[in-house]
């Protein structure tokens, strides 16, 4: 056949062994559905073919189809429960327990017309069916289009001796290869034939494969011939053990005689009359003797009990013992009696060590009973004559009713063993004879270990031998090879060259970093394409330029050039980096802030040829840098203003009462009171310092209260832009919606808006301030749900803001002037944040800037303000109340006391919480307090919440007001939950202490 058709008829080979697979496992597979032997077992005289190995041959037919296909994945679904059933098969074989699953599944009806008993897969059969299964799956896991040619020379060797065994049926040393189907061994053969023959060129090519394939070759005809010989050999010692049981059975069935010489004395006496105790004991004394395995003769009346026994007549142990206390030894006295015939016991111990029997005979004598002669036989004295001569190398065992009676010789193979029953005396003794281990290693060991270790030995000194030659024959192709490889070998490695360096190339372009490659002149011999983006010179231009006119660094834009770390690598062929980043002076006049290093480049003998720089634009890096730096800064002095604030707040508390009282006492003079009025606002101001940077840097919920905001901003507008250049226009109705809000916070917001403003417009321009009432829909201004609202808008006529710095204005930092924090709107946008309005910014380049506040509208109308003047509400209700004020600082305490006793309360003071309690237990029994002010906290003692809390135990009703100088405690803004009834913050004003104070003394009354 040409080679062209060989090559083309290959690959088919395994879809004609698949069609022979599935062919053959579909008519066995008739042939169990329509009860057809023919199909199943092709001749009587072979092995029929399981219905299961049928299933499974037609699955891995169909697996082996969908290789040729190329249907890898469902190679794998298909092929998959055939390699799970084999494994389980095999298993349940060498465990020697048969799982069910070598039954005929779904057809237990059918085995009862061809077969008697159920048919089972063989272990060489389950072995085919794992090999191919398993390869199969190997095959499509892998995908490749055929199982491996190691698989087909096992499935050739397997199905070989399959068929071997069952066309040699006539031999009985194939005995256990004849299990294994006809129909199967072929189909077996048929596909290892198949996958050998496709890949008997790859096999040749593989360096272990002819070997491989030899070798599994001759250790599978090694196996077989071990196998054959193993069974004649086990037939044989089967046989062996089998004719030494029925030479033991013979001869403990001739030993009745001597147990029935006890039956026959009972017979004379009875047919001769009773002889005397004395003559009795003679003959029974020399029966004793006479009979082997007569160990003692015992008279025993009619009512079991023993008379006399002979040997050591009278014996205590036996002699007047009644022998029916035992349940079985009274039922062999009663058989005996009632069936007038010898009976045997079952085993007992006798007294000199050993088992025996008892035979027990009735007498009678004319009609009347007279009693039983027994015969005590010691077992080994009766069995043990014979076994020197029959029972040598052989274990024989003698049982009776699950006991034992006799055993003798070394332990036996239990494989090998054979029992049976022997009647004597009545009774069925079961017999068990095992040859010992001698025996089994003398004729089934040692055979078949010669027959295994002789193929062994070959196959390896065949595979060895193959291996060489194969070997050879390489050595001499491969010196043919090697000039053709020599040929092509520079121009590989050109090539490799030629590619190394491309992906040098563009692994130089796909870094990130700047990247210049120069020579050992520091002339530049390559840019990445960073470099090229931040030098501004292309790859090409570059090329043989200094390294410094293209990439030239300084320390300073007004100082000279410095040397670059190119420059330096090149002289100590060291490594060198910027101990600080430099400005480069980029082609086009772009400045950048870069940090750099340079290595030097060596060749093989460590020579420096060059050098590399890698540099990084560090602008950005910087900026954020100073960013950052900025906010730890602002951190650190919100710290510092969070320390001194508590202090400095009572500091203001003393100023703020003194201006106040001075403002009572000095009511005619006007210019007076404008001074007292002015010195109040700067004190206002200075609270405000530490305010700013705690509301950004920690946060705190706003104390909020209802009233017009259109008072503050139009006082708090008119304030900061007092004595500058710009003009202010109000515009804000009087029926303005009352809002609920922060007076400091909203103060602050409106100082920001209000001096941004100022600041724009250089100190002179217009600023314009509206206030309405608006009713919005819902999305209508960003963030903002629908509802009433009062809209507060401040526009300036400075120079306006660019579109693109618009939308970053209430960003943290963020300033468009030299000197600015960035900080002033961006607390503006979280007060008004805070108190759930929103801010927003609109502006035009050239005509101002517009900045808009939304407050929600509150339905609790603003209490009126405090009269302070004596003849106001407050004034009338604290004439002859009693008022404890409880504060660490002495200045504060001093204050309250003048500013409540202006309210005309009567004040008692306390410098800590316990004395505040001490003081109003006291006053409870004679004259309690109406009101308490109690500071938040007292270092180093009880502060008020604290004192409150235990207040409150004692007595549920007190009316407590919390002062404070911390915002951003929780206290301040939910003061009801803490047991307060109203809040005040320091540094307090006379009306703030009044309101206070009202709101405390409203509550009683509620």
């Amino acid at each position: 056949m040409p080679v062209t058709h060989a090559s083309a008829l290959r690959p088919r080979i395994i879809l004609i062994a698949a069609l022979v697979n599935i062919l053959v496992g579909a008519s066995v597979l008739w042939g169990w559905l329509w009860l057809r032997p023919a199909f199943v077992q092709w001749n009587r005289a072979l092995a029929p073919m399981p219905f299961n190995a049928a299933v499974s041959l037609v699955l891995v037919g169909l697996g082996l189809v969908g290789l040729y296909r190329g249907l890898f994945r469902s190679v794998v679904l298909v092929t998959m429960p055939v390699v799970v059933y084999s494994a389980l098969a095999t298993i349940s074989h060498l465990v020697r327990a048969h799982m069910g699953i070598n039954h005929p599944l779904l057809l237990p009806g059918h085995m009862a017309h061809f077969f008697r008993k159920p048919v089972r897969i063989s272990l060489l059969g389950c072995a085919m069916l794992l090999v191919l299964s398993c390869a199969t799956v190997f095959a499509g896991l892998t995908r490749v289009r055929a199982p491996g040619p190691a698989a087909g020379a096992l499935l050739v060797a397997l199905g070989a001796a399959g068929m071997v065994g069952q066309l040699s049926p006539i031999w009985p040393i194939w005995r256990s290869l004849r299990e294994v189907s006809l129909p199967g061994s072929l189909a077996f053969f048929v596909v290892g034939a198949a996958v050998l023959a496709r890949g008997w060129t790859e096999l040749r090519a593989r360096r272990f494969g002819l070997a491989f394939v030899t070798a599994t070759m001759l250790l599978t005809i090694t196996v077989v011939l071990t196998l054959a010989v193993n069974t004649y050999e086990h037939d044989a010692l089967m046989r062996t053990t089998k004719g030494v049981w029925q030479g033991v059975a013979f001869e403990v069935r001739t030993q009745q005689r001597w147990p029935l010489s006890v039956a026959r004395m009972a017979a004379r006496w009875q047919a001769f009359g009773m002889p005397s105790a004395a003559r009795a004991k003679g003959s029974a004394r020399l029966l004793q003797r006479e009979i082997r395995g007569l160990r003692a003769v015992i008279w025993i009346a009619p009512s079991s009990r023993v008379v006399w026994r002979v040997p050591d007549a009278g014996h205590p142990r036996v002699v007047g013992r009644l022998l029916d206390t035992d349940p079985k030894r009274a039922l062999a006295l009663e058989r005996a009696r009632m069936s007038r015939r010898p009976v045997m016991t079952s085993p007992l111990s006798l007294f000199k060590g050993g088992r025996g029997f008892l035979v027990i005979a009735p007498v009678r004598v004319g009609d009347r009973f007279s009693g039983y002669l027994g015969g005590v036989f010691d077992t080994h004295g009766l069995f043990s004559h014979f076994v020197a001569n029959l029972w040598q190398g052989y274990h024989v065992s003698v049982w009776l009713h699950g006991q034992r009676l006799f055993v003798r010789g070394p332990p036996g193979a239990a494989r090998y063993r054979h029992s049976g029953h022997v009647r004597f005396l009545g009774q069925n003794l079961t017999m068990r004879v095992s040859p010992g281990a001698g025996v089994v290693h003398k004729i089934a060991v040692g055979l078949p270990a010669i027959v295994l270790t002789s193929g062994l030995l070959l196959a390896l000194f065949a595979a060895a031998a193959l291996y060489a030659m194969q070997q050879a024959r390489r050595h001499a192709d491969s010196l043919d090879r090697m000039n053709a490889g020599l040929e092509n070998l520079v121009l590989a490695r050109t090539a490799a060259l030629r590619e190394e360096r491309e992906r040098w190339r563009v692994t130089l372009m796909s870094i990130g970093d700047g990247v210049i490659v120069t020579d050992r002149e520091a002339l530049v011999q390559a840019l990445n394409a960073e470099a090229e983006r931040l030098t501004g010179y292309r790859d090409d231009e570059a090329r043989a330029l200094p390294v410094d006119t293209v990439f030239p660094l300084y320390r300073d834009l007004q100082g000279p050039p410095i040397e670059g770390p190119v420059a330096q690598a090149l002289r100590t062929g060291e490594v060198q980096h910027l101990r600080h980043p430099a400005v480069l002076r980029a082609r086009g006049g772009r400045v950048l802030r870069v940090s750099d290093s340079a290595a030097p480049i060596r060749d093989d003998r460590g020579a420096v040829t060059g050098a590399i720089m890698v540099f990084r634009d560090v602008t950005r890096h910087e900026a954020l840098e100073e960013q950052a730096m900025k906010a730890w800064n602002l951190e650190a002095l919100g710290v510092l203003a969070g320390g001194i604030d508590h202090d400095f707040k009572n500091i203001l508390t003393a100023i703020f009462g003194n201006i106040t009282l001075a403002k009572i006492y000095a009511p005619g003079d006007g210019a007076l009171q404008g001074a007292l009025a002015d010195a109040e606002r700067a004190s206002w101001r200075a609270r405000e310092l530490t305010f700013q940077l705690l509301t950004f840097a920690k946060g705190g919920a706003p104390v909020k209260k209802p009233g017009s905001i259109g008072e503050s901003v139009r006082d708090l507008a008119r304030f900061f832009l007092k004595g500058s250049a710009v003009r202010c226009e109000i515009d804000i109705p009087e029926d303005l919606w009352p809002t609920e809000f922060d007076p400091d916070q909203m103060g602050q917001v409106i100082q920001n808006i209000v001096l941004n403003a100022k600041e724009a417009m250089s100190d002179a321009g217009l600023l314009q301030v509206t206030a309405r009432n608006v009713t919005l829909a819902g999305f209508e201004v960003a963030e903002l749900a629908a509802g009433d609202y009062v809209e507060i808008a401040f526009h300036d006529s400075g120079p306006g803001i660019a579109p693109e710095h618009l939308a970053h204005v209430f960003d943290p930092y963020f300033s468009l002037k030299p000197t600015g924090t960035g900080l002033g709107l961006a607390v503006t946008y979280l007060v008004v944040k805070r108190h759930q309005g929103m801010v927003t910014a609109d502006s035009v380049v050239g005509q101002g800037t517009t900045l808009t506040v939304y407050l929600p509208r509150s339905r609790i109308n603003p209490a009126p303000a405090a009269d302070v003047s004596g003849n106001g509400p407050v004034a009338a209700a604290g004439h002859g109340r009693r008022v404890l004020i409880m504060d660490d600082d002495h200045d504060v305490r001093a204050i309250g006391v003048q500013l409540l006793r202006t309210l005309g309360c009567e004040v008692t003071e306390a410098a800590d919480g316990e004395e505040a309690l001490r003081l109003y237990e006291e006053a409870r029994a004679r004259r309690p307090f109406h009101a308490m002010i109690l500071d938040l906290t007292v270092p180093g003692g009880m502060g008020g919440k604290e004192c409150v809390r235990k207040l409150r135990e004692r007595d549920p009703g007190v009316r407590a007001i919390i002062a404070t100088g911390y915002y951003n405690d929780p206290v301040v803004a939910q003061f009801q939950i803490y047991g307060f009834c109203a809040a005040v913050q320091k540094p307090y004003r006379l009306e703030d202490l009044a309101a206070a104070l009202t709101c405390a003394l409203n509550h009683a009354r509620d």
